[in-house]
């Protein structure tokens, strides 16, 4: 289908091209009274007396020399150091008769081929699709002899219907069954797995792994018993006793900080020079408030309840509702006539909202659950 058609939707989803209305909008405007004035003046210096601390003599440093201050020790001095004498002691060795393996211990796993058979299955062809059913207003479709939406839906559109109609002003969303076909295919029945070998070259096997033993044989040889080993003999350092002066407290240098001497003196500082100070005077203002409207009316495609997608209870359920919001929709009955429909287009057009038919924000409006039919062109609406 071409043409300016609705929004891809689910099953048993209505849509009308309806004239929306512009948003209003509540703006707040300050308007300025009286502007703003600027004015000057001179504010005078301002002085105070403060009292200091004067230096009369800097803060100085002396300095005096001790002298260094020595002693006698004893003490004892190396003559010969500590060393090590090293000497080599020769390996021995013992003959052995030891058991050593020519083949080693092994598990021999052999791999048996996967078995599989054929079978036979339903694949899809074609997904099922949903697409643009037309429908008629609730308004024109009460005037028909159908028994309900659904029969409305058979005895005057067919699935033929669905291609060659280019757009309508009323289009349900209906679902189109998938297409299956049997094809034949190959399944796993034993999968490839391994056996291990009971013995070398032996045809018989086990399902968990066998080990076949270890060959070995007897042989004599010559091993070492105890490795060449290097002996270290430590000859002790030797010392003698000697006397000699030693500086106890060497010489130094002290500084003796003589103190700064200070005087208090009082004098007049400026604390703020006389200026010019210019102050304004602020502008009286008052707020407004005003409502406008931003943009303006188009025709739009919105979500709605029609013949196919509705049913008698839930028309019941919204002349209830317009009847307790203060509009009179005439009979509670289910049947969606002329009174019903006044009663809806004086709602909406109190409430600011597409009118002529019963759109989704509508229904919601009125605080009913928008609960479209799932509608099956091909089969009984679910």
């Amino acid at each position: 289908m071409g043409g300016d058609l609705p929004p891809m939707a689910d099953g048993g989803q209505c849509y009308s091209r309806v004239l929306i209305p512009p948003t209003p909008r509540t703006i707040t405007e300050t308007l300025t009274l009286s502007a703003a004035r600027t004015e000057t003046r001179i504010v005078p210096a301002v002085y105070d007396t403060v009292s200091e601390r004067v230096l009369v003599e800097p803060e100085r440093t002396v300095r005096r020399v001790i002298p260094a201050q020595y002693e006698t020790v004893t003490e004892r001095v190396l003559i010969e150091p500590e060393r090590i004498e090293r000497r080599v002691i020769a390996a021995e060795m013992r003959t052995v008769t030891e058991t050593v393996v020519v083949r080693e211990a092994f598990v021999e796993p052999v791999v048996r081929p996967a078995v599989y058979e054929e079978y036979t299955e339903q694949v899809l062809v074609r997904d099922a699709y949903f697409t643009w059913q037309p429908s008629e207003p609730l308004f024109r479709a009460a005037r028909s002899d159908a028994p309900n939406a659904a029969a409305f839906a058979r005895a005057n559109f067919s699935p033929s219907d669905l291609r060659e109609t280019a757009t309508g002003e009323i289009l349900c969303r209906v679902e189109v069954p998938a297409e299956y076909r049997t094809v034949t295919r190959t399944r796993l029945v034993t999968p490839e797995r391994i056996v291990y070998r009971t013995a070398p070259g032996a045809n018989n096997f086990s399902d968990t792994p066998v080990e076949i033993a270890a060959v070995t044989e007897t042989m004599t040889r010559e091993v070492e018993a105890q490795p060449e080993r290097i002996v270290e003999d430590v000859i002790p350092a030797r010392y003698e006793t000697v006397q000699r002066t030693v500086v106890a407290e060497p010489e130094r240098v002290v500084e003796e900080v003589i103190p700064a001497q200070f005087n208090t003196v009082s004098r007049r500082v400026l604390v703020t020079p006389a200026r010019e100070e210019t102050f304004t005077a602020p502008a009286q203002t008052q707020e407004v408030t005003r409502t406008v409207f931003d943009g303006s009316s188009n025709f739009g495609w919105r979500e709605v309840l029609c013949e196919i997608n509705t049913t008698p209870e839930a028309i019941r359920t919204i002349q209830v509702a317009l009847r307790d919001a203060g509009y009179n929709p005439g009979p509670i009955d289910g049947i969606f006539d002329e009174q019903t429909y006044n009663a809806m287009v004086a709602f909406q057009e109190a409430n600011n909202l597409p009118t002529g038919n019963l759109t989704r924000v509508f229904v919601e409006r009125l605080g009913v659950p928008f609960e479209p039919l799932t509608i099956n062109f091909y089969g009984q609406p679910s």
